[in-house]
């Protein structure tokens, strides 16, 4: 070999060596960026940690691919964990069961029980013990309420999904078999975070309670509530007829109103039964086979969502509402919100405020092709995900009958993990984000 050929040869095992350690040092930097970021231990901080994965150059691809194989779990604490929390000012102090067979390895079924009495005086010096009914060997989250700190106030909202974010990032819940139920007022509360918060929900299970609850004043719900909202999480009813609180009669009205504004639930009358569940055994089977049929889709081809707030409340799974006001394309788009409780009389379900502008979008995709009808808003997002698009070809949106966007749409490193982070959701990861006016 000529000194020419050496010293090229040489230059050549340089340069690849360099390459090969650039290449190693940008690896451990993805590396130790999602370490930050799985190791976070709210959302908060996860959104944080969220730059470090932007910053150390990973393309789209392989953060799609870290993020939907999602965080390494670890064998953890089984049995009854307490947890205390401030709810409103109010310090509670929450339950988590995780059973003795749970194995890292694979995801689990996840429920979350709201017990009933919340108006009753908490026991000072006592701590809470176990109300759940009997179940399968799943994960479960027991919230503890109160008066001031209601199933049906916001802050309770923040409780239970603070306690769901925080039973993710440490053990395996199967996102896709994550439900809540209740009973009494935890059944009522059931109905209030289907219509408020039903984006981590597969399905929704109410015993013994009864909407009409959330109408009360003495309630103390910050703005309106939407009875077609329910339609977003399936929903399952059991009352007894002869319940002396909220008998199957006066629920019965509220189901065929639902039934009007597009729900389809679940209503089983128990017969001879009072405000108990002592038909449990009997309604168990029943129970189970619907939650089994009704895995969450990751991303639904159709939404529907009426709202009040910008702030919060304003999103349904990829669907945000960021503005209101009123448009001459508004559609006429129907809220139901009556019903008769004596066959004559029609009242409203909840109440009205007045002067309060709403919002509400039905919209349906197609591939790539969105349609949305409007009524009350002014501006919205569409959050894009490769599990639901082809981003190699362009999107196109329509709105109350007139184009709204047509072109194509990158994906994005920081949008993925922006929402990656919000959600801690390996099934509902989102790429892009279009934002949309209403002309």
């Amino acid at each position: 070999m000529s000194r020419t050929h050496a010293l090229l040869a040489a230059v050549a095992c340089a340069l690849a060596v360099t390459a090969n350690s650039h290449a190693v040092r940008a690896a451990e930097s993805v590396d130790a960026a999602f370490r930050a970021f799985w190791d976070a231990p709210t959302a908060e901080a996860a959104a944080n940690e969220a730059r470090r994965i932007v910053d150390s150059g990973a393309d789209f691809d392989a953060v799609w691919a870290k993020l939907k194989a999602g965080r390494p779990y670890a064998k953890e604490k089984t049995g009854l964990i307490r947890t205390k929390a401030s709810v409103g000012g109010v310090p509670v102090e929450n339950l988590i069961e995780i059973p003795a067979e749970y194995d890292p390895a694979k995801k689990w079924e996840l429920r979350v029980q709201l017990h009933g009495g919340v108006g009753r005086e908490p026991q000072d010096g006592r701590q809470p013990q176990s109300l759940r009914i009997p179940g399968e060997s799943q994960i479960y989250i027991e919230p503890q309420a109160s008066e001031e700190a209601a199933w049906w106030h916001t802050s309770q909202v923040d409780n239970i999904l603070g306690l769901l974010d925080a039973v993710k990032r440490t053990y395996n819940v199967d996102e896709s078999r994550t439900y809540v139920t209740g009973i009494s007022d935890g059944g009522t509360g059931v109905y209030f975070l289907a219509m408020r918060e039903p984006n981590a929900w597969s399905a929704c299970l109410t015993l013994n309670g009864q909407p009409l609850v959330l109408s009360n004043r003495d309630a103390r719900i910050e703005g309106n509530l939407y009875l077609g909202n329910l339609v977003n999480c399936p929903l399952y009813i059991v009352n007894g007829d002869h319940d002396p609180l909220y008998p199957a009669d006066s629920v019965a009205p509220i189901v065929d109103a639902m039934h009007r504004a597009g729900v389809s639930p679940i209503f089983h009358i128990q017969e001879n039964s009072r405000h108990d569940t002592h038909w449990w055994p009997e309604e168990r089977a029943s129970y189970e086979t619907f939650v089994h049929e009704h895995p969450r889709p990751a991303q639904p081809d159709r939404l529907s969502w009426e709202t009040d707030r910008t702030d919060r409340f304003n999103r349904l799974r990829w669907l945000v509402i960021d503005k209101l006001g009123v448009r001459k394309s508004d559609q006429a788009v129907e809220e139901v919100n009556t019903f008769n409780p004596g066959g004559t009389l029609t009242m409203n379900v909840f109440p009205r405020r007045r002067q309060v502008p709403t919002g509400r979008i039905d919209i349906e995709r197609h591939g790539n092709s969105f349609d949305a009808k409007t009524r009350g808003v002014s501006g919205f997002t569409l959050l894009l995900s490769p599990d639901a698009i082809d981003f190699a070809k362009p999107v196109q949106v329509t709105v109350n009958g007139a184009p709204a966007f047509s072109g194509a749409v990158k994906k994005d490193v920081a949008t993925l993990v922006k929402w990656a982070a919000r959600d801690n959701d390996r099934t509902s990861l989102y790429g892009a984000e279009l934002h949309l006016t209403v002309q």
